[in-house]
């Protein structure tokens, strides 16, 4: 099977070339649904929780209303919808997979859980964090890897959109207090 996980990201690149962001994440998945097509492969779709937006309700689930906020998750939706369109006009095996918050090894030094790393691990006195209020459902990568592997072997998936996610709320606040913690970091937010 084919495991779809290419796409344009990065807040920089998103906001000044939102139609780079479209082409790429909507026509390279319209590109690799329709190689899956020629060759009968399955093909496992990396979507984004970001397809949701704010919340209406918790927990999220598959059902939820979907708010295009970004051009990227704009994109994502389209590429949702294409994938879709596969399965029911060509009966392409796919299964939309969306995975909340992954963290890990190597990830973008951007996202929220490598900032308050780094910030503390360079020493600072105090963390730049923004709100600490809002929620996050935050995954191990290889949890949300061994999802996109069961999903794969899984022919009940078969066009069906699966969210990926641990089903705990943490918020900023008590994920810079961990962290804090497990860092025995004398820092304030």
């Amino acid at each position: 099977g084919v495991f779809h996980l290419a796409a344009a990201v990065g807040v920089k690149l998103i906001f000044e070339n939102p139609v780079d962001t479209i082409q790429t994440n909507i026509r390279g998945t319209e590109i690799v649904l329709d190689l899956a097509a020629k060759k009968n492969k399955k093909v496992q779709i990396a979507s984004t929780s970001e397809v949701y937006g704010t919340a209406q309700y918790v927990p999220i689930d598959e059902q939820h209303p979907l708010q295009p906020q970004s051009p990227y998750s704009a994109s994502k939706i389209g590429a949702d919808h294409i994938a879709m369109s596969f399965h029911a006009a060509f009966e392409l095996p796919v299964t939309i997979v969306r995975p909340f918050n992954t963290y890990g090894p190597r990830q973008s030094a951007r996202a929220v859980i490598p900032t308050i790393i780094a910030q503390i691990a360079g020493g600072a006195n105090r963390i730049a964090l923004g709100d600490l209020t809002p929620t996050r459902d935050f995954n191990y990568v290889h949890d949300t890897c061994r999802a996109f592997v069961e999903l794969a072997a899984t022919a009940e998936a078969v066009g069906e959109i699966v969210n990926v996610g641990s089903n705990k709320e943490v918020s900023i606040g008590n994920l810079f207090a961990l962290i804090k913690e497990i860092m025995s970091a004398e820092v304030e937010v």
